[in-house]
């Protein structure tokens, strides 16, 4: 072995094969590299986003995905430059494509020659549709559980009252509620005015998309206890002093509006009211302190006006002589009477649509001794309008006089219009 070693061809020949051993393994890993750096390679991009080119003033576009894959295919580096870079472009094109329904490819741009490139999908179908705008009403939308219990909504006032809603002329079309949507906390037991986003959706309240002008509207809510109108009925009570005839009981007030919880309301279907005839002795009016029935939160009116028509007890001696002075009756009459409006809110106004310029004429019926007191500036004609609401009312007129007159006026009731002063 020692010899061997010695020998300097043996040295030559293990040199030589160290060398070649070397370069093998050397240029392998060469080659190597080279198929790493050359080699095919495919990707997928994801979620890459589509550019659509229309006509945006006149025009509306449906059916074009908001995203899109792309794959591609190509030399490992320029795949991977272009996954880092996204320097490209995935696009539609519809600039010269007529109104109607179309299937179109999706285009791209900017990606190497040297990739092959596939978008899924290859082609879409799309709807190009006029834009058109329009003005619609806009109604409260307001979910009724937002109440406190036994509260509804008596009126509303939406300002501005209509909208410009913009959209495709199919999506126009198929509009079934325009609506003002009340966000708001639970339990709401008076009025309200807040700022409402406005809310655009078909008859099957799928909501649209359109553009709305404006996108927010002003909402004035009027809250109320809920209330139930029912007519008066006048019930006498007692038994009247000897000698004395009540012959009628009557009041001008035929309806009255009652307060309070819906279930105790529903079960009330005229409102009772009890006179004390035991207190009356001559005819006349006079005003009656109202009370609420059991369960009632309060009533439209604290008291009204009764007239009584009584025959009163004469002593036997003058009877005679008093029935004889009785039936000695005069009339005085004043004409051109204003009538005033009582109650009215200082925000509120009115106007009188009858009687014209809101005059009557009076007559006072009486003895004449009694008609001689009697000047125009001792008598008041009004009309109540503590709760007239904006619009037309209808009031009864109502006298207040001396009781011992008997008092009529050319008209019984008097319609206005009520407006925000």
């Amino acid at each position: 072995m020692d010899k061997m070693m010695d020998n300097p061809w043996f040295l030559r020949i293990i040199s030589l094969a160290l060398a070649i051993l070397l370069f093998v393994s050397v240029k392998s890993e060469i080659e190597n590299n080279n198929m790493n750096t050359t080699g095919t390679s495919v990707d997928v991009l994801r979620d890459i986003p589509v550019e659509v080119y229309y006509d945006d003033e006149n025009s509306v576009v449906t059916g074009v995905p908001k995203t899109v894959n792309v794959s591609i295919e190509g030399p490992s580096t320029i795949v991977q430059s272009a996954k880092v870079m996204k320097d490209f472009k995935v696009f539609v094109d519809l600039r010269e494509v007529t109104f109607g329904e179309h299937k179109v490819a999706i285009s791209t741009e900017n990606f190497s020659n040297k990739l092959k490139v596939r978008v899924d999908p290859v082609y879409v179908d799309v709807v190009i549709e006029e834009l058109v705008s329009q003005e619609f009403d806009v109604d409260l939308d307001m979910n009724e559980s937002l109440l406190a219990d036994n509260y509804v909504v008596k009126s509303y006032d939406v300002e501005p009252k209509k909208v410009i809603i913009t959209g495709a002329k199919s999506i126009i079309n198929s509009i079934g509620y325009v609506k003002a949507t009340i966000e708001r906390n639970q339990g709401i037991n008076k009025s309200f005015e807040q700022e409402a986003s406005v809310r655009v959706l078909d008859s099957d309240l799928n909501k649209l998309d359109v553009v709305v002008e404006p996108k927010a509207v002003q909402v004035k809510v009027k809250v109320e206890e809920y209330s139930k109108e029912v007519p008066v009925a006048l019930v006498q009570k007692g038994t009247p002093k000897e000698g004395v005839t009540i012959n009628k009981l009557s009041t001008d007030v035929e309806k009255i509006k009652l307060y309070g919880p819906r279930t105790v309301l529903e079960k009330i279907d005229q409102f009772q009211v009890d006179v004390d005839v035991n207190k009356i002795e001559v005819p006349g009016n006079f005003d009656l302190k109202l009370v609420a029935p059991e369960g009632v939160s309060r009533l439209s009116l604290e008291k009204i006006k009764i007239t009584a028509d009584v025959t009163p007890a004469t002593p036997p001696d003058t009877k005679e002589e008093e029935d004889t002075a009785s039936t000695v009756t005069e009339e005085k009459s004043f004409e051109q009477v204003a009538i005033a409006v009582r109650g009215l809110p200082e925000q509120l106004s009115s106007n009188f649509e009858t009687p014209a310029e809101g005059v009557v004429s009076v007559v006072a019926k009486g003895s004449p001794e009694d008609l001689e007191n009697v000047q125009l500036n001792t008598v008041s004609v009004y009309v109540d309008a503590q709760n007239a609401e904006i619009g037309e009312a209808t009031l009864p007129i109502r006298i207040e006089g001396p009781s011992n007159i008997e008092w009529r006026t050319s008209e019984s009731e008097a319609k206005l219009t009520i407006k925000e002063a």
